[in-house]
């Protein structure tokens, strides 16, 4: 009896291990593909033109033009519960000028954001953080499109740009900013 009891502990411990051993090759397996998967998107060079649609009341009475960004996507592909997301980073402008006379201020200057982008399909959602001219910042950004063979992808949606601290060139603390942009997307995968 002792003798069963002691070989069926090893039976019992050997299938233990065959599990993990089974575990470990499945993760190897979602690694591997998800590393191929990163290698087939490459890199991502998003070429994009806005017009800001809906402003908060600070800049209510600011007239827009049309704003210009570039955005590159780096080939790592990273995945947490199900969601895969790609790191990349952007750069663009903004400018509103002040339509109340005597009309001489604006709010214009550059935008740098660090982004997490969510590829889906022919579609894509990015958020990021950054600096909005002299003040921190972030974006929120919902496109979808078509593609266009395996290179180029056309994408149209909508962008929130969210201000903490706008100042204008005459230095008028115009305080928490943000809109929203109707957007243009032109997308090549490199």
């Amino acid at each position: 009896e002792d003798y069963d009891d002691e070989y069926l502990d090893d039976e019992e411990y050997e299938d233990d291990e065959e599990y993990e051993d089974d575990e470990e090759y499945e993760d190897d397996e979602d690694n591997e593909a998800l590393s191929d998967e990163a290698e087939n998107l490459g890199y991502t060079i998003d070429l994009q033109g806005g017009s800001p649609r809906f402003v908060n009341a600070n800049i209510i009475d600011w007239a827009s033009n049309v704003d210009v960004r570039g955005s590159v996507e780096f080939p790592v592909l990273m995945q947490v519960l199900g969601m895969k997301f790609r790191f990349g980073a952007e750069i663009g402008t903004f400018n509103f000028t002040h339509t109340l006379p005597p009309g001489t201020d604006t709010y214009a200057g550059i935008s740098a954001m660090g982004i997490l982008a969510f590829p889906a399909g022919p579609g894509k959602i990015k958020i990021g953080t950054g600096i909005v001219g002299k003040s921190p910042g972030f974006i929120m950004e919902a496109t979808y499109g078509f593609r266009i063979g395996g290179i180029l992808d056309i994408r149209g949606g909508f962008r929130s740009t969210e201000v903490i601290n706008a100042t204008t060139t005459e230095e008028l603390e115009l305080g928490h900013t943000g809109w929203v942009d109707g957007i243009i997307v032109l997308g090549i995968n490199l």
